[in-house]
């Protein structure tokens, strides 16, 4: 794809990217940080990144991140945007940033998608890189068969974190798996089977209906707290149903300006319903969190599940 066809952010960090290259000697020295490396993928892949992290060993901060990358140029915008988000975050928050909060941040404006739908995995890569890194920063533990296994040779995302992105993005077609994690793109043998290509053990048909079962699955035992009337619920399963509505409405936009919150009791207050909730992160010092963004949070909960309830935050 020609630069032309994109946004004129994503143009600009794919020309003039500000944190691609490596970390220097000096650097370290005056942020007295250590240096962490971790490459994600490979050039046989067609798809390589090189994160470089000047880490605060005191406790884990990110001081300075740069990065080198071979593949589509959009994905020199997506990791030059990723490292500006993991400055300052601690190596486990780093690998808590969102596709929606990543994507956010690469639009020209906020009602247009930064990337053409198909070249959607730039943006999966380079969080899944991130994510990667973190486990091997803090040396995880030994990885599951599906952590190891990479289905196809076009992309280096595992079977877990293609099922992860299934999920996230409730993904519904081999094309649609394919806009967001590249696998299947140039390797097609790994799709389904086929007498024209060798059998392989991993297929991503199979991948997306496991996968979609699971989700299903989900869904029901989400759904579940919901068939019971939400007055006559016990706190738990309100919580439950609450819950399920931030995250569908809410929770998303708190993310997005480095926040989030918690509900922390329900409690019956004659007709009314008082839900106490805490905000996390940048939240919890922002001005609107007891206005805009309060009043927002109680107008969703009325709407969808009882018009007597009050949030008060703590």
């Amino acid at each position: 794809m020609e630069n032309g066809t994109y946004g004129n952010k994503v143009n600009m960090l794919i020309d003039s990217p500000k944190n691609c290259g490596s970390i220097s000697t000096d650097e370290l020295k005056e942020l007295e940080a250590d240096l962490f490396i971790h490459t994600y993928g490979s050039e046989e892949i067609g798809e390589k990144v090189t994160l470089q992290w000047a880490i605060d060993s005191s406790d884990d901060a990110i001081l300075l991140a740069r990065f080198t990358h071979f593949g589509n140029p959009a994905g020199i915008a997506a990791n030059d945007m990723a490292a500006l988000l993991c400055r300052n975050k601690t190596v486990d928050k780093a690998a808590e940033i969102t596709y929606k909060g990543l994507e956010y941040f690469l639009r020209d404006n906020p009602s247009t998608p930064a990337l053409p739908e198909e070249e959607s995995y730039v943006i999966t890569l380079a969080l899944d890189a991130i994510k990667e890194a973190s486990k091997a920063y803090y040396q995880a533990e030994e990885k599951t068969e599906a952590e190891r296994t990479l289905p196809c040779q076009d992309s280096p995302m595992s079977i877990a974190a293609i099922k992860e992105t299934i999920k996230l993005h409730d993904l519904q077609s081999i094309d649609a798996v394919t806009h967001y994690t590249k696998a299947g793109l140039y390797d097609t043998a790994c799709i389904a089977p086929d007498r024209l290509h060798e059998m392989r053990t991993h297929y991503l048909s199979d991948i997306l209906k496991e996968t979609r079962e699971e989700i299903e699955e989900e869904k029901r035992a989400k759904m579940a707290p919901l068939d019971t009337p939400f007055r006559e619920m016990d706190t738990a399963q309100k919580i439950v149903a609450i819950n399920q509505v931030i995250d569908e409405s809410i929770r998303q936009f708190l993310i997005m300006d480095g926040g989030d919150m918690e509900i922390l009791d329900i409690k019956e207050n004659g007709a009314q319903i008082d839900v106490y909730i805490r905000y996390l992160g940048a939240c919890s010092g922002c001005a609107s969190s007891s206005t805009g963004t309060l009043f927002a949070i109680e107008s969703t909960l009325k709407e969808k599940i009882d018009d007597q309830i009050r949030v008060l935050p703590i």
